[in-house]
């Protein structure tokens, strides 16, 4: 499911507890409508509730475990619920005075996402990943792309890709990355800044939870062509897959489309080169750039 600038991403927390709902009105086989009226609030509430659209109060919660839940909910699962909800009220985002910046894009809503996810797996078909990028490559980019910010508002978002780095790095989070060609070989600096940016590249590939292949141009047509995606996969909810857009970015819940992007991966990863094994490609673009 596509979600708009004014459906903002839900919390991991909230994602979470709205998937044990789920789960137990599945597992008491009852339809919406007939949970609905046992706990007495309207059906599209509850079904907003259940799709992590908006969030649930503790009252409300207690009625759907102590009632139509009651049955084959778990004391696990009831626990687990409650923190649930703690965790979405109390959540604090970190970036929250930055919002004037990141509201446009939906930059905010990824980085919920981003916090969350156990692993990360990227395509990038026309820049080198925001998550390996130097400040100067990192600078240069948001600049052009956004030429909306003043110049403090790009610093800031530069700051912003550099403590994700770093959170990246410092958590075990797997994060594997096919990279095209193309991306590799444009300029979007000058040369000694692009050598740096490349050498930073190989230094992060050998960061044991960092694995970067490489797409050649000779590849042909495939499915990546559509354009970069990031999917996201989280310890106890369904991944989700992040597009970025000119005017805005758009996540995809719904399974089938998740899978699609899966499957379009899991071809590009077979089908690119290993850093290891390609680094000759990368010294090769490193010796091209002028001196």
């Amino acid at each position: 499911m596509a979600q708009s600038k004014s459906a903002p991403p839900a919390s991991v927390p909230r994602r979470e507890l709205a998937q044990i709902l789920l789960d137990l009105r599945e597992a008491a086989g009852l339809t919406l409508k007939e949970v609905a009226g046992q706990v007495g609030v309207d059906h599209g509430h509850l079904s907003r509730v259940h799709r992590a659209q908006r969030g649930i109060s503790a009252e409300l919660l207690n009625k759907l475990l102590d009632l139509p839940y009651a049955r084959v909910v778990t004391a696990e699962q009831r626990t687990r619920a409650f923190e649930l909800l703690r965790e979405d009220s109390t959540e604090e985002d970190p970036y929250k005075r930055h919002s004037g910046l990141l509201t446009p894009t939906q930059y905010g809503g990824y980085l919920q996402f981003e916090r969350g996810a156990s692993s990360l797996s990227a395509y990038e078909l026309a820049l080198l990943p925001g998550l390996l990028q130097t400040e100067e490559y990192a600078s240069a980019v948001i600049e052009e792309m956004r030429p909306d910010l003043s110049r403090r508002g790009v610093s800031t978002l530069v700051e912003i890709r550099m403590q994700r780095q770093e959170r990246l790095m410092g958590a075990g989070k797997e994060f594997r990355v096919v990279i095209d060609e193309a991306a590799l070989r444009r300029p979007v600096v000058t040369a000694e800044p692009m050598r740096r940016q490349l050498h930073r590249l190989v230094e992060a590939a050998e960061h044991p939870f960092v694995s970067v292949r490489f797409l050649p141009m000779t590849t042909g047509c495939h499915a990546g062509l559509y354009g970069s995606f990031m999917i996201m996969d989280f310890p106890s909810t369904p991944s989700v897959v992040w597009v970025e857009g000119l005017a805005e970015s758009t996540y995809f819940a719904k399974q089938d489309h998740v899978e699609r992007y899966i499957t379009a991966f899991d071809n590009l990863w077979q089908r690119a080169a290993p850093l290891a094994a390609d680094h000759d490609l990368v010294e090769k673009v490193i010796k091209e750039l002028p001196t």
